[in-house]
């Protein structure tokens, strides 16, 4: 802690010098060649290698590959609920005139391929525009590509940023980060943390491992339950110990092989996805 003077009490690391150890630990990914995975609400894998591609796959939602120029997908349209919009296809077809069945062909032709097991080329404008229906679409959860001027694709960065208090401890850093100051749409934590954690989510446990470079290793964030009762009054409203769920799984990121990180290649068999599917994912209920 620091003393009435302004000077560290002995054996302690002032908070600031943590941060400044963070930040300092995310050189590596700024050079923009590394593996990560994570674990948790928004959990992927993945490579990056600028300025030659990257590729980032999720369990659930979109995974995505850039090889060079070609942006390659590999998607479940519909989710969950892909066999069921078959079935909803069929019933239609049956009911419907040559061109409905014609449209119906089409379309299960592109649920074939898009089953969450092929890969297919892609173009990456027209899935954007997609991701703009509505909120319809899965292709809102799109991986973010990495660039030279945001190479980091993992989240670290945002935790790292979002840190409120830190202490060094040789290889490890802990301290606590603010929830609510992450973007939601990088979907590491709820939407909305407050609503969901209340008071907690402003001072969400964090441990941060450093190689021998001080290069950031692995970060885990500890993920409250959610409260039983929404968030509903000011954060000084609610008690502390509000009564929540059983608490959600640690967040995790990891990143290895910094420098040495190879450049993706094309996935084998991959095909053009077919002009048409652009608009059937338009209305792919997330």
């Amino acid at each position: 802690m620091l003393t009435a003077g302004g000077c560290a009490a002995p054996g302690t690391t002032p908070a600031a010098d943590g941060r400044a150890t963070l930040s300092d630990a995310l050189s590596g990914l700024a050079a923009g060649n590394y593996t990560f995975a994570r674990t948790g609400n928004g959990a992927s894998q993945g490579t990056v290698h600028l300025p030659d591609g990257f590729s980032a796959e999720q369990p659930s939602g979109p995974s995505v590959l850039v090889a060079g120029d070609v942006y390659h997908l590999r998607y479940r349209i519909y989710g969950s609920q892909h066999e069921a919009y078959g079935e909803i296809f069929d019933e239609y077809a049956a009911k419907g005139t040559a061109a409905d069945k014609a449209d119906v062909r089409k379309a299960k032709d592109v649920m074939r391929i898009l089953d969450g097991t092929h890969w297919v080329r892609a173009d990456r404008k027209r899935l954007a525009t997609a991701a703009e229906a509505d909120d319809q679409s899965g292709m809102e959860n799109l991986p973010t590509a990495p660039t030279a001027a945001a190479p980091d694709i993992t989240g670290a960065t945002a935790l790292v940023a979002a840190a409120t208090t830190a202490t060094v401890d040789g290889s490890t850093v802990t301290g606590t980060l603010d929830a609510t100051k992450v973007d939601p749409q990088l979907r590491l934590f709820a939407n909305d943390p407050y609503y969901f954690y209340g008071p907690k989510a402003s001072a969400l446990p964090y441990r941060a491992t450093l190689d021998t470079a001080g290069r950031l290793t692995g970060i885990t964030v500890d993920i409250p339950g959610i409260l039983e009762a929404p968030a509903s009054a000011e954060p000084g409203q609610i008690p502390s110990d509000a009564p929540t769920a059983s608490p959600a799984e640690t967040l995790t990121i990891t990143i290895t092989a910094y420098g040495t990180t190879p450049v993706p290649t094309a996935p084998t068999g991959a095909t053009d996805l077919d002009p048409s599917a652009y608009d059937q994912l338009k209305n792919d209920v997330d």
